[in-house]
């Protein structure tokens, strides 16, 4: 995290005890705006079913500064947790979920069709950040590295875009809300999901940008042990 500069002191504040955090685990953090190594890495360790298109530059067209890579290295240099951030400049982000251009850039023809929504999703509009793509190593699953590193990435993406909103989607709703921390949560997809070819329900957690920073604020004191 050396040489990364955060506008808002909390997330300063945050950033500096996750990588302390971290440290006293014999681990480093490390950001980038590399996504490539970061679908290298999922894809390794969960297959190409657990590669978020959002985030692959093979599957979205990503334009440079506008997303993010953090990770977690142990003392040998092995990765052994990544997540990543972007951000879309829209006036309807519920288009985006509908059409499944969240998802894709372009869209598959055969995908063109686009999903029906389950339940309404708000019409987010502005500066949407929209978060990840989540791994942690099994050996390190139940250390705590997962929350520090999920509520870091939402911190992050705030921050370094300047975020109006910060979203995020999930097939399990209540782990990822303790992962992630606050956000009010909608069910979007209760059927067939393009991007996995199978049924699937999918939740859309979202939150403004004080939300964010109450979770970051209520998250520096965890990471001080």
């Amino acid at each position: 995290m050396r040489g990364i500069f955060f506008r808002r002191p909390e997330v300063r504040e945050l950033a500096t005890a996750s990588a302390e955090w971290a440290g006293r685990r014999g681990l480093r953090l490390r950001l980038t705006g590399d996504l490539h190594r970061w679908a290298e890495v999922v894809g390794a360790a969960m297959g190409a079913d657990g590669v978020n298109p959002t985030f692959d530059p093979a599957r979205s067209r990503i334009v440079p500064g506008s997303a993010f890579h953090l990770s977690a290295l142990d003392a040998g240099g092995e990765v052994v947790a990544c997540g990543a951030g972007r951000v879309f400049v829209t006036r309807d982000f519920a288009a985006l979920v509908e059409s499944l251009a969240l998802w894709f850039d372009p869209v598959p023809p055969e995908m063109a069709a686009g999903i029906e929504l389950a339940t309404p999703v708000p019409a987010l509009s502005g500066r949407i950040a929209h978060v990840g793509g989540l791994w942690v190593h099994p050996r390190l699953r139940g250390s705590g590295l997962s929350r520090t590193m999920a509520r870091l990435i939402r911190a992050t993406a705030l921050d370094l875009f300047d975020a109006d909103w910060d979203t995020w989607v999930a097939f399990e709703d209540v782990a990822f809300r303790s992962t992630y921390g606050t956000a009010t949560t909608v069910l979007c997809v209760d059927g067939f999901f393009p991007p996995r070819g199978r049924a699937e329900r999918v939740f859309l957690s979202y939150a403004t940008g004080a939300q964010v920073l109450d979770v970051v604020r209520g998250t520096v004191g965890y990471t001080a042990v």
